[in-house]
């Protein structure tokens, strides 16, 4: 049985797939979709993917949206008792991750994407007002979260620290956090940032998104300009 994970790297959903399968050791075939040119859009890859989004995965004619459910399958399939810190069996701290990862889905990602959707479609050259309220207020959330234990979840790393950590790295690439107003999320993010997991996948697609998010909107400003 084959895994192939489609995927884009500058993706904060599908760095979290590839850090998490990294780390379970699954042996994957990667398949490298452009969200740009909408490569998803093609009739194949809708029936597979309806929801016409990257990542998403395919075994054997089986086929999986949401880099949050992806991670969630992949670690009840291939975890082993070593991964047993990535998703405790406790039910409340599984029930904490979920939440957190609900939160990135429902909250975090959403704030990210009301900047990434205008950018890419040549209509925004910086970030709102409205838009910087939500990321703070994400911010203030995390913060927050974090008052209780050095993690998102728990006192180690747990999947809800993989996955919030790509949609604060292109975050803090736009909006950096301010450590006097969120020092523990700033704490956190810095902790993260050097795990070696971070180093060798999160972080260079991170650095590719966010620059190549500010190089939209300074062509958009540029074009903008040249209309008026």
């Amino acid at each position: 049985m084959s895994t192939t994970i489609y995927k884009v790297d500058a993706s904060p959903p599908a760095r979290a797939v590839l850090m998490v399968a990294d780390l379970l050791g699954i042996k994957y075939n990667a398949c490298d979709i452009n969200p740009l040119l909408r490569e998803q859009d093609s009739p194949d890859m809708t029936k597979k993917n309806p929801m016409r989004t990257v990542p998403f995965i395919e075994e054997d004619g089986f086929c999986l949206g949401d880099s949050h459910a992806i991670i969630l399958y992949l670690f009840d399939k291939y975890g082993k008792p070593e991964h047993s810190y990535l998703y405790p069996t406790d039910k409340r701290k599984r029930a904490t991750i979920n939440q957190r990862l609900f939160f990135d889905c429902g909250i975090l990602f959403p704030a990210l994407r009301s900047v990434m959707a205008p950018t890419y479609t040549g209509r925004l050259t910086e970030l709102s007002k409205s838009m910087v309220r939500n990321i703070e207020d994400g911010y203030r959330m995390l913060d927050a979260y974090l008052s209780d234990s050095m993690y998102l979840a728990d006192d180690v790393m747990t999947l809800a620290d993989l996955s919030v950590i790509t949609t604060m790295s292109t975050l803090h690439g736009l909006l950096p956090i301010n450590s006097t107003k969120y020092p523990k999320l700033m704490n956190w993010f810095k902790n993260m940032s050097e795990k070696e997991i971070c180093k060798k996948i999160n972080q260079p697609g991170a650095d590719q998104h966010v620059a190549g998010l500010k190089a939209f909107m300074e062509n958009n400003k540029t074009n903008q300009k040249s209309k008026l």
